[in-house]
C-alpha cells in the first residue's frame, strides 16, 4: 500500500465525507461570494494581464447553447446525479479522486445556482492576454477538478486498480481453498 497519506483510499468514511462536502462547500461559498462582490463592476486588476468584468453568460461555456438555460439545467442535474452514482458504486477513492469529484461537483453547483435563480451565470475574470472568454470560480474549480480526475484515472487509477483486482482474486481463492479444505 501506498504509504503517502495523500493516496490512502478511503471507501465511505466520515473523511470521505467531510473533505467532500468541506470542498464543495468552499468552492460554492467562494463562487457565490466573489460573484456578489463583482457584479455589475468592472475593476482593473492588472492591466493588460487580468480584470474582473462582469458578464452575465446565458449559455455555457463560450457561450454554447446561448439563450437556452433550461437545457443547461437539465443537463447539470443529469450530470450530477450521474456523477453521485458513479462515486457511490466506485470504490478505488483515493484522498487525490475525493478532492477532483468535490471540486467539479462544487463547480458545476455554484453555477447550476445562478442558472436557477437568475437565468444566467456570471462571470467576472477576464484575461486580457490571450483571446480567452470571460469566467469565475466555479468554472476555475471544475476545470481544475476535470484535471485532478484525469490525472488519476490515466495514471494512479490502473496501479491501484492492479493491486485491487490482486487483493480481491487472492481473497477468492483463499475462500475457495478454505472450502475445499472443509470438504464443502
Amino acid at each position: 500500500m501506498v504509504k503517502n497519506k495523500f493516496f490512502k483510499r478511503y471507501k465511505r468514511g466520515l473523511f470521505a465525507i467531510l473533505l467532500i462536502l468541506g470542498i464543495i462547500a468552499l468552492v460554492i461559498g467562494v463562487d457565490i461570494l466573489t460573484k456578489v462582490l463583482t457584479d455589475g463592476k468592472s475593476i482593473l486588476v492588472l492591466p493588460g494581464f487580468f480584470n474582473f468584468i462582469s458578464v452575465h453568460n446565458t449559455g455555457g461555456a463560450w457561450s454554447i447553447l446561448n439563450e437556452h438555460t433550461w437545457i443547461l439545467i437539465t443537463l447539470t442535474f443529469v450530470f450530477l446525479i450521474a456523477f453521485c452514482i458513479f462515486n457511490y458504486f466506485f470504490k478505488q477513492r483515493t484522498t487525490l479522486y475525493l478532492v477532483g469529484f468535490s471540486l467539479v461537483f462544487g463547480g458545476a453547483v455554484g453555477n447550476l445556482i445562478d442558472r436557477l435563480f437568475l437565468g444566467y451565470v456570471r462571470d467576472f475574470i477576464a484575461l486580457d492576454f490571450i483571446n480567452f472568454p470571460v469566467f469565475n470560480i466555479a468554472d476555475m474549480c471544475l476545470c481544475a477538478g476535470v484535471i485532478v480526475l484525469l490525472v488519476f484515472f490515466l495514471f494512479l487509477y490502473p496501479k491501484y486498480n492492479k493491486k485491487y483486482l490482486k487483493s480481491k482474486q487472492k481473497f477468492a481463492l483463499a475462500k475457495k481453498l478454505k472450502k475445499v479444505s472443509y470438504g464443502l
